[in-house]
């Protein structure tokens, strides 16, 4: 599992994939969880990430999560991903109208839900997908039968203040996707919630009614796959419970289910135990 592969030449990227591809080779499938590319409709970044993940993916799908940067143009203004909703087969679960936007998939007992959060750069040709997604998602989660529900999103829940002083005063809290999404989760008993964007690995463990809990969703942001690196860009965030050692390298995720429990294991790129999540119920 692997977030933000996005990369100037996608070196770093295809060591620490292919590195990790070696490391779990009875992976079942991989995910990576969004700006897959730097540049959407760039398709040298594509064929970049993808000849990197060709042995791969002759073998197991992949399950992607639309990020920010697959919707941005090559002069970088705001478009629909359209090479993203072009390049990948997905379940056609979602909208028939959104196809690839967003979609669900099991996976033994595990039910995975994953969204489209990129409203701010396609509200121009898509201004109701929060209001589409959101009716989606809670009736997708409510119907699975699966012990388990996991949520992939790009862009993170919660909103982290600036530690660089150069950057504009912001509070911490929870990001508009966070306060659009959060309560469909704890209503639907969400376990656990991956999301990606802000380039930094922290847990922040149960939250629950936007506040800390010993129950509801478990909350974990991924890391980088690439070389987009910002170091000491923020803060910590109340909620956090661990954050990845400053500053940052690359890391990749391996995700595991068992009747019992969900693990989530980050690592570094030479294959160093970074941080596990487990998520637990009866």
């Amino acid at each position: 599992m692997t977030s933000d592969s996005q990369s100037s030449d996608y070196s770093d990227w295809e060591k620490l994939f292919k590195d990790a591809a070696s490391r779990n080779p009875d992976a079942a499938f991989f995910i990576d969880l969004g700006d897959i590319v730097d540049n959407g409709q760039d398709e040298y970044q594509w064929q970049a990430w993808f000849k990197t993940v060709a042995d791969t993916i002759d073998k197991i799908p992949v399950a992607p999560a639309v990020g920010n940067h697959e919707a941005y143009s090559l002069d970088w203004k705001e478009t629909m991903p359209e090479r993203y909703l072009t390049h990948f087969s997905l379940p056609k679960n979602g909208d028939d109208k959104l196809a690839n936007h967003y979609y669900s998939f099991d996976w033994g007992d595990v039910h995975f839900t994953v969204l489209d959060t990129s409203l701010v750069e396609e509200k121009q040709w898509v201004p109701d997908l929060f209001e589409k997604e959101k009716a989606w998602a809670e009736k997708d989660i409510t119907s699975s039968k699966k012990k388990w529900k996991v949520v992939l999103m790009h862009k993170d829940p919660l909103q982290y203040s600036f530690a660089d002083p150069s950057r504009p005063a912001r509070e911490e809290g929870f990001s508009d996707e966070g306060k659009e999404f959060m309560p469909i989760f704890d209503k639907t008993g969400v376990d656990l919630v991956l999301s990606a964007h802000l380039h930094t690995y922290r847990d922040r463990g149960h939250i629950y009614d936007f506040k800390r809990a010993d129950h509801g969703p478990v909350y974990v942001i991924l890391g980088l796959g690439g070389n987009v690196r910002y170091p000491g860009l923020w803060k910590r965030h109340a909620l956090d419970e661990y954050v990845a050692p400053q500053p940052e390298t690359d890391n990749y995720n391996v995700f595991e289910a068992d009747d019992n429990q969900l693990v989530l294991s980050g690592y570094l790129p030479d294959g160093t135990l970074l941080h596990q999540t487990i998520v637990r119920k009866d």
